[in-house]
């Protein structure tokens, strides 16, 4: 068998082994892939041919026997370009086969120094007929002419052969293997206790800062965060120089302690006592059931205690794990004597203004004050467009803006956070009292302006709504509406519900 033909089949052979590596890898299991696939992979390559410059050429071996045919060499010219006992050798000889007439040929062949010297001190030998050169050569053979097209073709016939049987098997690849099963693993049921009960990390939390820091450093709280991975850490603030230090208490119950930079101050920080009465464990529990109320059975994966700014509340804030297209905020807000923050859909309009009312009273604003600038709802729905840049633009709910002869500011309303408060000093202007506009009327221009933009059900809930005198227009206080960012259904409406114009 030629070389040619040997080289094809091994690479034939090398492209199976690395498609069936390559296949059973990613359909199956990862010890599948350790165990079986990469073994198969790299004796793949270890099969593939890699031609050389004496890859493809015929081995020069004098005839030990008959048949044979006795050739005269004329010349011999011997590669040296390494210094390997074979090299490629131009042979010129004149063959004389039995029963025919004598030619004379040029061929290259990988010769050894050996017979490279035999042949040199006696020209005369014999070759086998299957090793004859032809008669008439195409062209005078040349060093350079190896390993020339082959140097691509078995690595395409690699190639080829790997895509072939890789997608000619398509999912056949995966298959069932069942292995003796071995017992599950469990944590100590102490080490499942000290994940779920966050009263005790806490309190464990505060003896390592005292332990660490001093009995005052459980009075300089910046922070306290306890993972789900039963990691803890506790930022502590030196009111002495104003460094901060953060303890840090691994699953394995380590205690490390290391400097960080701080830019807060004293008005920032908390004691520890201040939690004494909080359940951190009942907290984390009704912030689990916000998020199953809203329809996912999210994990807690970190609560953090700070304070939301310099001399304002204690917030305990839960981060939940859940999948992208959860709609809302992976983040829900708690106060120290257990209330939760709500998750609640701002498209649900007789919602949204019972948080806005509550809102407005806890500002001491009434509702029939006629003090309201804007009022605006936004959703959380991915499709919700923006009726212009504002403090919900990202994260929907509601905002209320008001103006009255002694104060302004405006109020966020956001789903799993406390309506957030700010007053402004500012002029009086006219205003609207939140009582003049009701559930009821943005029910009805949403119906309007959905059925204006043929819009289907479900996406009313991405709804960017708001009752506002801009003075940038020509209708003054009017409510305006975009839906799902659909031009036709984005609308302008009177006070009462009345389409006024197309467009906001």
């Amino acid at each position: 068998m030629s070389n040619v033909a040997v080289h094809a089949g091994r690479a034939g052979v090398a492209g199976a082994l690395i498609a069936a590596g390559i296949g059973l890898g990613a359909y199956n299991a990862w010890w599948v892939a350790l165990c079986i696939a990469v073994p198969l992979v790299i004796a793949g390559l270890l099969v593939a041919p890699r031609p050389s410059r004496l890859s493809e050429l015929p081995v020069f071996r004098p005839a030990t026997g008959a048949p044979s045919a006795p050739i005269r060499v004329d010349a011999l010219t011997r590669s040296s370009l390494a210094t390997a006992d074979l090299q490629p050798t131009l042979v010129t000889a004149t063959i004389s086969p039995p029963n025919d007439t004598a030619y004379q040929a040029r061929w290259i062949a990988s010769m050894s120094r050996g017979d490279f010297r035999s042949l040199t001190d006696s020209p005369l030998t014999a070759l086998p007929p299957d090793r004859l050169p032809p008669r008439a050569p195409n062209r005078t053979p040349d060093f350079a002419d190896q390993p020339g097209k082959w140097a691509v073709i078995y690595p395409g016939i690699t190639v080829v052969a790997t895509l072939a049987v890789l997608f000619g098997v398509g999912d056949a690849w995966h298959v069932s293997i069942s292995l003796p099963s071995a017992p599950a693993v469990h944590r100590p049921a102490e080490t499942d206790k000290k994940a779920t009960d966050l009263d005790a990390r806490r309190d464990a939390m505060v003896r390592a800062v005292t332990a660490k820091l001093g009995p005052t450093a459980p009075e300089n709280l910046l922070d306290l965060r306890f993972t789900d991975s039963g990691s803890d850490y506790g930022t502590v603030f030196n009111p002495a120089n104003g460094d901060a230090t953060t303890v840090y208490i691994s699953s394995s119950g380590d205690v490390y302690t290391t400097a960080v930079p701080n830019t807060l101050r004293k008005t920032s920080t908390f004691a520890a006592d201040d939690l004494a009465s909080t359940s951190l464990t009942a907290v984390a529990d009704k912030m689990a059931q916000q998020f199953r109320s809203a329809g996912k059975e999210n994990r807690l994966e970190t609560l953090e205690i700070k304070r939301s700014g310099p001399e304002q509340p204690i917030m305990l804030t839960g981060t939940f794990s859940g999948p992208n297209t959860f709609p809302f905020s992976r983040t829900i807000d708690a106060r120290p004597d257990g209330t939760i923050a709500e998750l609640f859909d701002p498209s649900d309009f007789a919602v949204s203004f019972r948080r806005a009312r509550e809102a407005l009273q806890s500002a001491g604003i009434a509702p029939s004050d006629r003090v309201v600038t804007t009022l605006q709802i936004r959703g959380i729905t991915e499709n919700t467009p923006n009726l212009h840049a504002s403090e919900i633009q990202n994260s929907g709910g509601v905002l209320v803006e008001f103006e009255s002869d002694d104060r302004s500011g405006s109020i966020v309303i956001v789903p799993g956070h406390f309506p957030e408060i700010t007053d402004r000093s500012g002029s009086a202007s006219d205003g609207f009292a939140f009582d003049d506009v009701s559930p009821a009327t943005f029910d009805s221009v949403r119906a309007q302006a959905m059925q204006r933009g043929s819009l289907e059900p479900y996406e009313s809930r991405a709804v960017d709504i708001e009752m506002s005198d801009p003075r940038t227009d020509r209708f003054g206080l009017a409510i305006r509406i975009e839906l799902a960012g659909v031009d036709a259904a984005a609308g302008t409406y009177s006070p009462t519900g009345e389409f006024l114009a197309q467009g906001t």
